[in-house]
């Protein structure tokens, strides 16, 4: 498939996003604010860093306005990753399967994802369960994902997202006419 400039644009401002969530989802981790803003912003991080991919792959025109993104492509982009970057292909494997483990639980942290009315919970609104109670994302606890320091999956996952959003971005640069050495400057 032949890529336009404008597939690239897109494709590159999605990948910058990706790296501006990440970085509010920091500055959020550091000042210990509510569980739900900072795993709103590490899936918009991921979701984005996945839509970079997929225009990368097949053109803006092809991209679906959807949310539903993350489960599917999330472990294909970590397989191509730990494929060329790891050394250690049993650590690789460990992390690849953790990454699948997520993504499924950060794609329905978006609301217009909630795999068919079986997941309310989200990072974003209130919803109602079955018995009619009302939750607030800022007072869920969202076991479903541990985002603490502790957590061994966590971290790969941030630096994978980090990482192939800043190569994505990297793709881009020469379609769009950018030299090798202003890319270093961006």
């Amino acid at each position: 498939m032949h890529l336009t400039d404008l597939d690239h644009e897109w494709a590159k401002s999605y990948a910058m996003q990706a790296l501006s969530d990440l970085d509010a989802r920091e500055v959020l981790v550091r000042a210990s604010v509510s569980k739900c803003h900072r795993l709103h912003f590490l899936q918009m991080a991921a979701e984005k860093m996945c839509k970079a991919h997929l225009t990368l792959k097949n053109g803006h025109a092809r991209m679906k306005k959807t949310h539903e993104v993350i489960k599917k492509n999330l472990p294909i982009i970590a397989r191509t990753f730990y494929a060329r970057n790891s050394r250690n292909n049993k650590a690789a494997q460990r992390q690849i399967t953790a990454i699948r483990q997520l993504a499924f639980q950060i794609e329905v942290l978006a609301p217009a994802c909630d795999h068919g009315g079986n997941r309310p919970d989200n990072t974003e609104y209130p919803w109602q369960d079955g018995n009619g109670k009302i939750h607030t994302p800022c007072d869920h606890t969202f076991t479903n994902i541990d985002d603490g320091p502790g957590n061994r999956s966590i971290g790969p996952l941030v630096r994978l997202i980090r990482t192939a959003a800043d190569s994505f971005r990297k793709q881009t640069d020469g379609s769009l006419g950018i030299s090798s050495g202003e890319r270093s400057g961006i």
